[in-house]
């Protein structure tokens, strides 16, 4: 079976949380992680421009990520924590992202948290994968619950990655902030 993926945007400290049924403009986007993980998709594009220059907390929350540790992030003990229930509950108000013309060409990926960016333009240059597409690196970084279904990353360079910026405070921006260090981060599937 494959396993279906939302996110779900904190602010700075965690709260205000906004979770997104992967649409754009009610254009549905599939739900599976490979699916929709790529440069370009519509809706991880438009996700990612409200991350844009406005640092928040991001997980992209699986549908069979129901294991006591799944939640178990790596972040200040002062921020809370979403929960399967915030993103996959019954009374969750989903929301729809509009269409927009929001790329990562020239940005880079902060990390607050631990100090790190991803410059994106190099991303793109060393992850093209055997079928010629770039994995977009934020739905895999903060994947919750993956390698339980089929659609997952199961195989491939920076497996070890997937998660690993789960709700940890990110960031697109035009430049690094000048004492942080660049991250060693690439995802290309192998089949």
């Amino acid at each position: 079976m494959g396993q279906y993926y939302m996110p779900i945007l904190g602010n700075v400290y965690g709260g205000q949380c906004k979770v997104f049924d992967r649409s754009v403009n009610h254009e549905y986007t599939m739900a599976k992680l490979l699916e929709h993980s790529w440069w370009q998709n519509p809706f991880v594009n438009a996700f990612s421009e409200f991350l844009y220059n406005n640092p928040g907390r991001v997980c992209w929350v699986g549908d069979y990520a129901t294991e006591p540790d799944d939640f178990k992030l790596n972040v200040p003990a002062a921020i809370p924590r979403p929960n399967y229930k915030k993103v996959w509950g019954k009374n969750v108000n989903l929301l729809t992202c509009a269409p927009s013309d929001f790329t990562l060409d020239g940005k880079f990926l902060v990390n607050f948290d631990t100090r790190q960016f991803i410059d994106l333009d190099e991303y793109k240059a060393t992850s093209v994968g055997s079928n010629g597409w770039t994995i977009h690196p934020l739905p895999l970084l903060t994947a919750i619950g993956n390698g339980r279904g089929g659609g997952d990353f199961h195989n491939g360079v920076g497996y070890d990655k997937i998660g690993s910026w789960a709700w940890q405070l990110l960031a697109f921006l035009d430049q690094p902030p000048k004492d942080f260090n660049k991250a060693d981060i690439r995802f290309i599937e192998e089949r």
